[in-house]
């Protein structure tokens, strides 16, 4: 009986699906991308046009040589976001051929008819990975079998058009501030490639045996081929950059209308315009690469300890760009779903494997975030995020016992997916904003300055704005400990007197990842202030009494300790909170 039911059971787990398989890692293959800007016949046409000339190609993408660089759609208004705006597009691409003009730039096609494949096997050739170099040299045609690869690549045609809309400017005098604004939106066609289309191209070929008869029938026969551009998608993204006009100092700004001067540059109108226009189109390439398949590079891991992958400059690798890890999982019907299993994020040191491939490429690294433990083998996919963290938080005092509360909201950017200047991998900026309450006695010198009766505890309401600096450093793969340095400025109004202390902090707060992009957060952080300045409400001048007698004694208040004394050297507390990053 017991053989009969292991016989059983045996049988049964034999026929069930295997529930995880590891599944060859999807490679990237290079797609054709060719970016047109949309023109209207309107005042925006020129300095659109002198920024779209002067965009670095991407180097993810192959770029076709087309006769074709603006289309211009006249009857498409620039001020209205038409949902259906790509079916005029679409009119224009048909209109100037872009369809066949993709195709003879994939053949090298001359004005006399004939072709080359030299282009499909060269970019064959660079597109290959180590692993598919290794393969085809263990076969009989090598090198021969990496050029053909490039014919599959024309399925991997796109045309983008990049029409910027609702272009804006506005000024400030007052505030010293201009800002120029528009919604970019980006209609992206591919081009229908297939087996019969690449038969037709084969019939129409011409070689050195043909007469100026046949030389212009297949000339005739290529015209006629239907190639056309299939729309995919349309998407819209909005673009602003604000800037100093002058940036000179009216001597009477406040503390913020000071940072603001710190954190914005002086830009001429034309200079603001171009740094908008270029937000706008590097906004459009971070949508499309979560929105389009064939702009999302994908890698096998190649390495643990730390993870590498077989990926590089020439896939458009930036640090801190994010990756889903994936596995492949197969359902009671037998279909395979790809499951995430971890997220990492792009290290430091990308490789530079711009060159063809030779089986031992440079593998950059990678470092985990969140998920499980990676294995060889897993899939890579790009899944490009705006590497923001937002915290909110709750905190308790841990030296200054007259804190009763302590709210907090801080923002993190990682500089990386700022800048793009490759710094530090983990690196961050942060603005916050703390809310605390706590009781005091005023000093004596503070309220005989301004002539205010001493008495008990009050309770004040102090605001905190400030900026600072912070590395994070992953580990156990869900764990993270972020240290950080910054400064601000802290707030409070005692009766009709403003106090405006500046502060310097340093902390560290340590992350446990509940499940990804969900943190729970807790920190400890230390405060030490600087200079205090006070503010009357009634004349608005620093330092300033109502008692003459008293502005003596007024303007020698520049510390904390002369108004609270238990804030005078500063204090320590601890929060916990929780962290959405997006």
């Amino acid at each position: 009986m017991k053989k009969i039911v292991f016989l059983a059971f045996a049988l049964l787990t034999a026929t069930l699906p295997n529930k995880k398989l590891r599944a060859q890692a999807a490679a990237y293959d290079r797609p054709t991308v060719n970016f047109l800007l949309v023109t209207h016949g309107d005042a925006y046409d020129a300095p659109t046009s002198a920024f779209f000339g002067k965009i670095p190609k991407e180097d993810k993408f192959y770029v076709n040589d087309l006769t074709t660089k603006e289309l211009k759609v006249s009857q498409l208004s620039r001020n209205t976001l038409s949902p259906t705006a790509w079916q005029q597009v679409q009119a224009e691409l048909v209109l100037q051929n872009v369809a066949k003009q993709e195709i003879a730039a994939w053949y090298l096609r001359k004005p006399d008819g004939s072709m080359s494949m030299e282009l499909i096997h060269r970019r064959g050739e660079f597109n290959a990975t180590d692993e598919s170099f290794l393969m085809a040299n263990a076969t009989k045609r090598g090198m021969d079998e990496l050029k053909d690869l490039g014919r599959k690549l024309i399925a991997k045609t796109y045309v983008v058009a990049l029409d910027y809309a609702n272009i804006a400017y506005s000024a400030d005098a007052a505030a010293d501030m201009h800002t120029w604004k528009a919604t970019v939106r980006a209609m992206v066609f591919k081009l229908t490639f297939d087996a019969n289309l690449e038969n037709s191209i084969y019939d129409a070929w011409t070689d050195e045996q043909d007469t100026p008869e046949s030389l212009a029938e297949k000339s005739k026969r290529f015209d006629q081929i239907p190639f056309t551009l299939e729309f995919v998608q349309q998407v819209s993204v909005n673009a602003s950059a604000s800037a100093l006009i002058t940036g000179r100092s009216r001597g009477d700004e406040g503390t913020l209308q000071t940072l603001t001067k710190v954190a914005f540059s002086v830009l001429s109108k034309e200079a603001l315009q171009r740094e908008m226009l270029k937000k706008g189109y590097d906004n459009v390439m971070n949508e499309l690469e979560k929105k389009i398949a064939d702009f999302k590079v994908k890698s096998g891991v190649w390495e643990l300890d730390p993870i590498r992958a077989k990926v590089g400059k020439k896939e458009g690798l930036k640090t801190d760009q994010r990756y889903y890890v994936l596995e492949y999982e197969q359902d009671s019907k037998g279909n395979l779903k790809a499951v995430r299993k971890a997220v990492v994020r792009v290290g430091g040191g990308v490789a530079d494997n711009r060159v063809m491939a030779t089986g031992k490429s440079e593998a950059s690294k990678f470092y985990q975030i969140a998920g499980r433990r990676v294995e060889k083998g897993m899939t890579l996919e790009q899944r490009n995020d705006a590497g923001i963290g937002l915290l909110l938080g709750a905190g308790a005092p841990i030296t200054a016992k007259e804190v009763t509360g302590l709210l907090q909201m801080r923002v993190e950017v990682l500089t990386n997916k700022v800048l793009n200047m490759g710094a530090l991998p983990g690196l961050y900026v942060y603005g916050e904003g703390i809310l605390e309450s706590a009781s005091y006695a005023l000093e004596s010198k503070f309220t005989d300055a301004y002539g205010l009766t001493g008495g008990g505890k009050e309770s004040y309401s102090f605001t905190r704005w400030g900026f600072g600096l912070g590395k994070g450093a992953y580990f156990w793969r869900n764990f993270s400990l972020s240290p950080y340095v910054g400064m601000g400025w802290e707030f409070v109004s005692v009766k009709d007197i403003s106090l405006e202390t500046t502060y310097y902090k340093a902390g560290a707060n340590f992350s446990i990842n509940i499940y990804y992009p969900f943190q729970l957060v807790g920190g400890v952080s230390g405060l030490f202030y600087g200079a205090t300045t006070l503010k009357d409400s009634d004349s608005n001048s620093n330092s300033s009494s109502s008692s003459n007698d008293s502005s003596s004694s007024s303007s020698s208040i520049s510390r904390y300790s002369e108004v609270f004394s238990a804030r005078s050297s500063g204090s320590a507390s601890g929060f916990v909170g929780i962290r959405f990053n997006f």
